[in-house]
């Protein structure tokens, strides 16, 4: 379905704009009629235009109509102005958001402006183990790859695991509108990634898998970030940093950087430049703070195209691009920052992140609010590991800072046989693993994994329990509420002896989804938005 809004122009005045013309500019957004995910129940047109006034500052305009019988929609007059990035999100009568879509135009005379626009899912993929007859989470494992699982926001639904995005993927990157998985094989005994890494698109409208793009990929994938105009890709793996050319005929696989890359994101300048961010030597979130992490920076277009060279070294844990700028957190010195292509800068210490408060190990930028996610560890064995999300500004001049969420990891384990008996564990860690902003700031998510050490109790015939977990967690970006709680993930060991009580298993929390069956668990290797903010 295409929506058409005709614009009338009003005259500009100086700095970035260019002179004033006549004559409409169409916005069309297009959403991929009749296809089964093709964006629907839209009511209302929200358009952010982020431009330049004449002092050559970020101002943004924000214009929202209702969209007609007819399908057309008319936001008014706009002023002309040149490189101008714009936001479509397609909102239903509650105001939710069942369609969102980004680019970069300008807006002079005629010109005709295409949108695409998707709905907002949050897609995931992973690793599964079983035994030799097929049979999950049993011993002796054997790890093999699964179908991605995806969560429709517009449509509402629970996740349980069933799902699924075409065939086994250990990764799933969204690139703007497009949307693509990376197949790899698994390692049967130690579920390590091995052997060559394709690349294969997905159709977005119906999530049908295409052709494995030329070219394959070393090492085991980590990470991988596409550009908003669907044209690069960047992958890291433990090996290499890989640059994808998916617009060239036939698309191109090439090694940019040696070494072990499991951060990366993509930055478009204002002058349409597009670079490479990634970091390399990423420690352990958990346990003590290593200096040794490395902020690389890379060329994707232009004649420097598939240049890279290191930055910093420090505690750098994630990094994340929004409107022509890239950031970091430093788990080490518990700081947000600015990078570019010669140095690194400190915008702000985060409250308590520096005096052991909670390191900042995660983050995701849309509009100059970044999203940063902090681990606690706990200081006894009777309080549990804690999982955080905050929200400050990109803004040096501003220094508020809110917190969105926060909640110890804890992990209740029934038995099947006595509904009555129940334990309690607390975490002794917790590792936030993927931090994404989707609909253009409607939706945060993040995924968590947590480790459970419970000591045995023999008054009460409880046995020692080693148990982990993994979660899939979708906010409301304004107020925090819960959307999506799923436990991917949860499986342990229990050494018991001949008196202990036998028959344990994870139950579910409230509000929390699980897999409808075990053959739908995973492993999280990744977590994307389409067109998501990382």
């Amino acid at each position: 379905m295409r929506w058409l809004c005709v614009l009338a122009l009003i005259g500009a005045c100086g700095g970035k704009h260019p002179p004033p013309v006549a004559g409409p500019v169409s916005i069309t957004l297009e959403t991929e009629q009749g296809q089964p995910f093709a964006p629907s129940g839209g009511t209302t047109v929200e358009l952010v235009f982020h431009e330049r006034d004449a002092e050559d500052r970020p101002r943004d305009v924000t214009r929202t109509a209702n969209v007609k019988p007819d399908g057309t929609f008319d936001l008014g007059d706009l002023e002309p102005s040149d490189r101008v990035s714009i936001e479509a999100t397609l909102r239903n009568d509650s105001g939710a958001a069942v369609g969102y879509g980004r680019t970069m135009a300008d807006l002079a005379g005629d010109a005709a402006i295409t949108v695409q626009v998707r709905r907002p899912i949050a897609y995931f993929a992973g690793t599964v183990s079983r035994d030799a007859d097929g049979n999950p989470n049993t011993t002796p494992l054997r790890w093999t790859e699964a179908p991605a699982t995806f969560s429709d926001l517009s449509a509402g639904t629970g996740l349980d695991g069933k799902a699924q995005v075409g065939g086994n993927a250990v990764l799933v990157i969204a690139a703007g509108s497009s949307l693509y998985m990376i197949a790899q094989a698994v390692d049967a005994s130690s579920g390590a990634l091995t052997g060559a890494a394709q690349v294969m698109p997905i159709g977005t409208g119906d999530h049908k898998v295409g052709t494995a793009l030329p070219g394959t990929m070393t090492g085991g994938v980590l990470d991988g970030a596409g550009a908003d105009d669907g044209s690069k890709l960047v992958i890291g793996t433990t090996t290499q940093l890989f640059a994808i050319d998916a617009s060239a005929q036939p698309q191109t696989v090439a090694s940019i950087a040696d070494g072990s890359f499991s951060r990366v994101a993509i930055l478009a300048t204002d002058t349409g430049e597009l670079d490479a961010i990634a970091i390399r030597n990423r420690g352990a979130t958990t346990g003590p703070c290593a200096a040794t992490a490395e902020l690389w920076w890379a060329t994707l277009s232009g004649a420097a195209g598939g240049k890279a060279h290191l930055v910093a070294t420090g505690g750098f844990s994630d990094i994340a691009t929004d409107r022509g700028r890239a950031f970091y957190v430093d788990a080490c010195k518990g700081e947000l920052g600015e990078v570019t292509t010669a140095a690194t800068r400190m915008l702000r210490t985060l409250p308590g992140a520096a005096a052991g408060g909670g390191k900042p190990t995660a983050l995701a930028v849309s509009n100059g609010q970044a999203y940063i996610g902090l681990e606690t560890v706990p200081t006894s064995a009777s309080v549990p590991a804690t999982a955080s999300l905050i929200v400050t500004s990109t803004d040096v001049a501003s220094d508020t800072v809110r917190t969105l969420w926060t909640e110890g990891a804890q992990q209740v384990l029934d038995v099947m046989s006595f509904p009555d008996v129940r334990r309690q564990m607390n975490a002794g860690s917790v590792a936030i693993g993927h931090l994404e902003i989707g609909a253009g700031g409607d939706y945060v998510a993040l995924t968590t994994s947590a480790h459970f050490d419970g000591a045995p109790i023999p008054s009460l015939g409880i046995p020692e329990m080693l148990i982990d977990t993994e979660e899939l967690r979708v906010f409301d970006a304004a107020t925090g509420g819960t959307v999506q709680r799923y436990r991917s993930w949860c499986d342990g060991i229990v050494l018991r002896i001949s008196t202990d009580i036998s028959g344990w298993e994870c139950a579910a929390a409230a509000g929390q989804s699980a897999p409808a069956a075990d053959m739908y668990e995973h492993h999280i290797g990744s977590m994307t938005f389409q067109f998501g903010k990382k």
